[in-house]
């Protein structure tokens, strides 16, 4: 370190007229040399002073007194438990009627493909021809006064009679009833 010292002080970092002057390091405050440095002793420690020994006391935990269950959340959790219920059976009756639609389109293919035949097997018995032999000459075309056309462009529409609607609290009963029977149903 003493080496890099000395190397330092004597080396030129500038050139002109300050070049000459080796102990300029380009600032405005010069270096103080080794020898005009003050000796300063190396700070002590500070010792401190020794703690009395405690003796170890284990930390006890302070337990909170048991409260009181809310009414409301007695309400809400059968509430949640409720419509559980209710989600997994509208799913469930969701499932049978998947179940149900595929066997009756896997049944409407069936019946489509025996219709194709029993329309081919009834076209070959009525041959128009062999009519036309029978019948002879008594049998002709309808004329336009014969000819009935019936319009379907008005909507469907079904009035079942002796099913009463009830409203209200009435209703609502009603249809809770038959929630709750349709919940039994499906556990038997």
């Amino acid at each position: 370190m003493a080496a890099e010292r000395r190397r330092t002080t004597t080396a030129y970092k500038t050139y002109g007229s300050v070049a000459y002057a080796p102990a300029y390091d380009g600032s405005a405050v010069r270096v103080p040399r080794r020898q005009e440095e003050v000796y300063q002793p190396a700070p002590r420690p500070r010792q401190r002073p020794l703690a009395r020994k405690r003796a170890l006391v284990r930390a006890q935990a302070q337990v909170r007194p048991a409260g009181q269950v809310a009414p409301f959340a007695v309400v809400g959790f059968l509430a949640v438990a409720v419509f559980a219920v209710m989600f997994i059976m509208s799913y469930a009756q969701l499932t049978v009627a998947n179940d149900e639609m595929v066997s009756l389109r896997s049944q409407l293919s069936d019946l489509q493909s025996e219709n194709a035949t029993l329309t081919a097997q009834y076209e070959k018995v009525f041959d128009m021809d062999k009519l036309q032999a029978a019948v002879g000459s008594e049998m002709v075309r309808p004329s336009s006064d014969q000819v009935v056309y019936i319009d379907l462009s008005e909507p469907d529409c079904v009035t079942v009679y002796g099913e009463e609607r009830t409203g209200g609290i009435l209703g609502a009963l009603e249809g809770a009833g038959r929630v709750l029977g349709s919940i039994v149903e499906y556990f038997r």
